[in-house]
């Protein structure tokens, strides 16, 4: 199974690309890769697919094992099939693991570095000791986890913007201090964001490092970032882009080889609380609301009491639209999919998440939809979407969606009145 999913870069965007930049595109990001083989003590330079989305033409800097594509002077180009679906990831296609970045690039040369180093991590990270899957975090989209990610959040601006290094590490350890009461408040969350801040943090940690900022720029990137991720729709695959990069900032200060001690087994939490010198002291609901004044909690709580609210009503009208009311169901059997981790809307645990848009290639045909959303199952066994309008021998059509039908699948309504995915 394929996933891969669209990574939020700031930064002004080129309409269209010219394809005589696409060489030094290419020599600039090979140029940062063995400029900073110290970060990781290895040089994560590897293939390269920059794609039109529209078209998807794609421009590697390397051929494929399959000769689908073609040299031209500075690169290699062709078609990528249609069954395969991309946005910004690690991508296994003929004979070798790409890392892929759908275009335009920015304008700004340390703003595509940094996005392009982050999928070549992504590449390179079995190489590194990182072979893990990230998880979702559903916590994260109910209201006190929101609330204590976002005071996290809050304490690390904080740290950020304090002129004095005691000053910031203040800071963190009461980021730690909301960190750690919402892992008391949720069980297993620990685990589950951990996985994620593995994967994308220090994916994320590593295209920050990359890209050719220096230390005041980087700081300034990273408030401009945490400043403006309240605005962010959900947080459940989004978080870990954000905060590991922060603890890193001041890590690296300390010590600037501190990633080289992180393996894929290590629980990121204990690491910072360490390294921080927090206080492993008894996190009363009290004192967390107490410190909770200095960042904004009031202001917060109530924001997130009245998303809360209105998210009840939000999420009522999904389960009767995916769970409830006619519909397709379609079981996945050998997929892979492309979405957005920033707009993800969980249900309960049993229930599935909500994808407002996605791209789903499966043995039946393909799937995309481009408004009203996607039911996936836990453990991304079925999708669900609403039910179709039109049904043609090779296309299917929904409202906000419609499917590529392969040969040999048809439609079949059971007697429950919904639709199912069914083989010849």
């Amino acid at each position: 199974m394929l996933v891969s999913f669209f990574i939020p870069v700031v930064g002004a965007q080129n309409p269209i690309i010219n394809t005589d930049s696409i060489p030094h595109y290419f020599d600039e990001i090979k140029q940062a890769t063995a400029q900073n083989v110290k970060i990781w003590d290895k040089d994560i330079y590897g293939p390269i697919l920059l794609i039109e989305p529209d078209t998807r033409v794609v421009y590697a800097n390397e051929p494929d094992e399959n000769n689908a594509l073609t040299p031209v002077k500075g690169y290699f180009t062709g078609i990528l099939p249609k069954e395969i679906s991309f946005h910004n990831t690690s991508l296994d296609w003929n004979g070798k693991t790409w890392a892929t970045i759908v275009l335009p690039l920015s304008s700004n040369k340390q703003n595509r570095t940094d996005l392009i180093t982050h999928e070549l991590f992504h590449s390179a990270q079995p190489l590194l000791g990182f072979d893990i899957r990230g998880s979702d975090n559903y916590h994260l989209d109910e209201k006190d986890g929101r609330i204590y990610l976002r005071l996290e959040i809050e304490a690390l601006i904080e740290a950020l913007k304090a002129r004095r290094l005691s000053q910031s590490e203040e800071h963190l350890r009461n980021a730690l201090i909301f960190r750690k009461y919402r892992h008391l408040v949720y069980s297993g969350s620990q685990l589950s964001e951990n996985k994620l801040e593995l994967l994308e943090g220090l994916a994320t940690y590593t295209g920050q490092m990359m890209s050719g900022r220096d230390k005041w720029q980087l700081r300034e990137h990273l408030i401009e970032r945490l400043e403006n991720y309240d605005k962010t729709p959900t947080f459940v695959r989004s978080f870990a882009y954000e905060t590991v990069p922060v603890y890193g900032f001041f890590l690296y200060q300390k010590d600037n080889n501190w990633n080289k001690n992180i393996t894929g087994e290590t629980n990121l939490t204990e690491f910072f609380e360490e390294a921080f010198e927090f206080d492993m002291r008894i996190l009363l609901p009290s004192y967390v609301r107490q410190v909770a004044e200095d960042y904004r909690g009031r202001k917060i709580r109530d924001e997130e009491t009245a998303r809360s609210e209105k998210n009840t009503l939000t999420l009522d009208e999904l389960r009767e639209k995916f769970l409830e009311k006619p519909r397709l169901e379609i079981k996945l059997e050998n997929m892979n999919m492309s979405f957005s981790p920033a707009n993800l809307i969980p249900l309960d645990v049993d229930e599935g998440t909500v994808y407002p848009t996605i791209r789903i290639s499966d043995n039946w045909g393909i799937l995309t939809v481009t408004t009203g959303g996607a039911l996936l199952s836990p453990g991304h066994v079925w999708a669900v979407v609403s039910e179709p309008v039109e049904i043609k021998e090779d296309e299917i059509i929904g409202n906000g969606w419609h499917i590529e039908l392969n040969k040999n699948y048809y439609l079949e309504k059971n007697n429950q009145g919904n639709y199912l995915m069914t083989k010849k």
